[in-house]
């Protein structure tokens, strides 16, 4: 009887182990390696933007909306010091993307004063946006300099 008791101890504590413990391993399997929204993409390029000579004017915090995230402009993606700073990592799952690089929440391009600064696309002649195809998807991580210093930027991917 003695012995019947203590199995049924043990078997009750592996049962409390097993539902504590599963649950947990399962969670683990099913968000590691996913995005902040619990996403798997596989074929996500891990990209890092790096801008420079954008002038000794232009600092604080820039978003870069693009193609890639429905042109949000809402997060602060790099913060900009006499015209240069490179972005925090940036899923992306389009080969071709388009991109600008805008003050958080405005849609102003205080570099582009009177064609100061020109990117290799606009948004109708009045704004202009950088665009870049042909990104290799399969490259991992990669880092997309746009250089402005020449007047005109164009993004090449390092």
């Amino acid at each position: 009887m003695k012995l019947e008791n203590e199995k049924s101890k043990m078997k009750a504590a592996r049962n409390f182990l097993l539902a504590l413990v599963l649950p947990f391993c399962l969670a683990m399997t099913l968000t590691s390696c996913a995005d902040e929204d619990g996403l798997h993409d596989q074929n996500a390029l891990q990209v890092t933007f790096e801008f420079t000579g954008f002038g000794d004017d232009i600092s604080g915090s820039y978003s870069i909306p693009g193609n890639f995230d429905s042109w949000d402009n809402t997060t602060a993606d790099v913060s900009l010091s006499k015209g240069a700073g490179t972005s925090e990592v940036i899923a992306i799952s389009d080969s071709n993307i388009q991109f600008s690089l805008c003050p958080v929440d405005e849609w102003t391009r205080p570099w582009y004063i009177e064609g100061a600064v020109e990117g290799n696309g606009s948004d109708g002649g009045k704004m202009w946006n950088f665009y870049i195809d042909g990104l290799d998807l399969d490259a991992g991580e990669v880092t997309i300099l746009v250089d402005a210093s020449s007047g005109t930027a164009v993004p090449v991917v390092k």
